[in-house]
């Protein structure tokens, strides 16, 4: 595998970044591994050379797309979170807000996410990055909880076994829907799931 060339330090380079990894999504989305660096490109509006000022090669492309799909990830949990302790929403309305914000996360586009979760490899940096999201999301339902009653120590226990079982089980459901309604048939069963687990401990 190729080194990147250089990270984008000028507005004009990082609209020509950001315009390579929009493309890249949509080709990856459709196109899959098939996906090539002159197509790309092509999406993109640039030449291949220019990409290749950033980027050695399409697997850098897609490592750099799952770093910010954690990224995103990461933002809209603490929204999410936020939005469920501003609204002050009782706990099984509050999980499935949490799971609706993990299969909205993991399914724009679908297609794009099974690429991500198949094929990037499980870097030192990309681990890094998922634990730490999921650590600030244990921690910060963990709050929530403590907020309606629970224990510390409940609330934690609770939080990190909640937080595990969703991330688990909405990466299946992506995976594995074949249609919109499929789709939310199964987030139903997580959010049935993600309840039992609050009500067992409350």
């Amino acid at each position: 595998m190729s080194t990147r060339r250089k990270r984008p330090s000028q507005q004009r380079s990082r609209a020509t970044y950001d315009a390579i990894l929009e493309a890249a999504t949509r080709v990856f989305a459709s196109e899959g591994m098939a996906a090539t660096t002159n197509r790309i490109a092509d999406e993109a509006g640039v030449s291949v050379g220019s990409l290749y000022q950033y980027f050695g090669d399409k697997y850098e492309i897609l490592a750099e797309l799952a770093n910010r799909h954690v990224s995103a990830a990461r933002e809209s949990f603490a929204l999410c979170l936020a939005d469920i302790v501003e609204r002050e929403l009782a706990p099984d309305e509050a999980v499935r807000m949490l799971v609706e914000c993990a299969v909205e996360v993991n399914s724009k586009p679908r297609e794009f996410f099974h690429l991500l979760y198949d094929q990037v490899p499980r870097t030192r940096e990309l681990i890094a990055q998922v634990e730490g999201m999921n650590r600030q999301l244990v921690l910060g339902f963990s709050e929530y909880l403590q907020s309606r009653g629970f224990s510390a120590d409940d609330a934690l226990l609770t939080s990190r076994l909640t937080v595990t079982a969703v991330d688990s089980q909405v990466h299946r459901v992506v995976l594995e829907s074949d249609s919109p309604e499929d789709l939310r048939v199964r987030t139903e069963a997580v959010v049935r799931q993600a309840r039992s687990m609050i009500a067992s401990e409350s």
